[in-house]
């Protein structure tokens, strides 16, 4: 009776002894790494990770079964694309609140679409006033030039030279009118920008003010107020 005993301590002892150690292995982590390569062939043991470099690792435990897989590294084109798939977002992210801050100042600096509109007039008036005063400098310089001009061919029928202080005054008035001519079409690309500039400026602040405001739910029946 006391040898039964005794085998049957030792069994007991010995299956608890396995089962810690399987427990142990578990909890180590004990795995088995597999691959397979770029030709096919597969893989087992520690180094398949090593012999499958540039393909997926799945790892199985001690009994065969799928634990866990880890993916194959990313290639160059797929890390450069990856880098740019990040950089791509990022700016669109800076995009997005370079938006959200120029509606934010633009509700904050127009209550009415009225007040667009005469900014607008006023900003385009503006410039028209002051391509119209070049416009006229522009008239009394071309009106000396053709007087000095006609000096010249005066001199010049006369067989003499046009004078040097003639020849200057001709250059200085031909460099003004130059001058005047571009600061002119400067001035009304600035008038069509402008123009451009605050019609989207009102496009955007009529969007804007269209977005729906949130709906205060309605009142339960419970708590609306009865009519006498």
């Amino acid at each position: 009776m006391t040898r039964n005993v005794t085998i049957f301590t030792l069994l007991l002892v010995s299956l608890f002894a396995a089962t810690l150690m399987a427990s142990a292995d578990e909890k180590k982590g004990a795995r088995i790494k597999k691959c397979q390569d770029a030709a096919g062939k597969w893989h087992y043991g520690d180094s398949a990770d090593d012999e499958c470099a540039r393909s997926k690792v799945i790892e199985l435990d001690t009994h065969g079964i799928k634990r866990k897989e880890i993916a194959a590294p990313l290639t160059a084109a797929e890390l450069k694309a990856q880098e740019q798939n990040r950089e791509r977002d990022e700016e669109a992210r800076k995009q997005v609140e370079a938006q959200q801050r120029r509606d934010q100042q633009l509700l904050a600096t127009y209550a009415l679409e009225d007040d667009i509109i005469l900014t607008r007039d006023r900003k385009i008036s503006d410039i028209e006033a002051q391509i119209s005063a070049s416009q006229e400098t522009l008239k009394s310089l071309r009106s000396s030039l053709a007087r000095l001009q006609a000096q010249a061919a005066e001199e010049q029928r006369g067989g003499k030279q046009v004078s040097p202080q003639t020849a200057k005054t001709i250059s200085n008035n031909e460099t003004q009118i130059a001058k005047h001519e571009a600061y002119v079409e400067k001035m009304k690309k600035d008038q069509e920008a402008t123009r451009t500039l605050y019609q989207n400026e009102l496009e955007r602040f009529r969007e804007l003010k269209r977005k729906p405001v949130a709906i205060q739910p309605a009142a339960s029946p419970a708590t609306a107020p009865q009519k006498k």
